[in-house]
């Protein structure tokens, strides 16, 4: 048998714990706290970093078992021939189910936290430009489509 199964409750703990990390940070971007926002955004790099390698050891531990190609070891083709297993690796299907499910819940949590950073982003920006006493008629369009305060480098001629 492979012993697969505690990588799967490994990077069920860490997925656990990046959650409420995630929770965390909502709340820190709420609060505009840049010291706690920073340290959590280390935190979250640290169990990222956990979870490659433990991805990482799990699929070398796959190949060594010839479960996947060498070549090109695919996800899709480790599901397929854990569908094709008996009942006693159940606890594994059970661990890789509950992780893909707080993958997405993670996944969801991190876009909600990366759409409020970009509205306080934006938001700043516009109270910079206003104490720089820019207004909206002196502003481009940028290649991004975000626009920026017009200066006098950029200005092609004043009648």
């Amino acid at each position: 048998m492979i012993p697969i199964s505690p990588i799967f409750t490994k990077s069920k703990e860490i997925l656990i714990e990046l959650s409420v990390l995630l929770d965390e940070e909502r709340q820190a971007l709420g609060k505009q706290d840049n010291h706690l926002i920073l340290s959590l955004a280390e935190k979250k790099q640290a169990l990222l970093d956990e979870m490659n390698t433990l991805n990482d050891k799990r699929i070398n531990l796959l190949i060594k078992f010839d479960v996947l190609d060498r070549k090109d070891p695919t996800e899709q083709d480790f599901k397929d021939w854990l569908k094709d297993q008996d009942s006693s690796l159940d606890e594994v299907r059970l661990l890789m189910k509950e992780c893909e499910e707080l993958l997405k819940v993670c996944k969801t949590k991190n876009n909600t936290n990366a759409q409020i950073l970009s509205t306080l982003q934006k938001r700043n920006k516009q109270l910079f430009e206003l104490m720089q006493g820019h207004n909206n008629k002196n502003k481009v369009y940028t290649s991004r489509g975000s626009t920026r305060p017009i200066s006098s480098k950029q200005t092609l001629g004043r009648a």
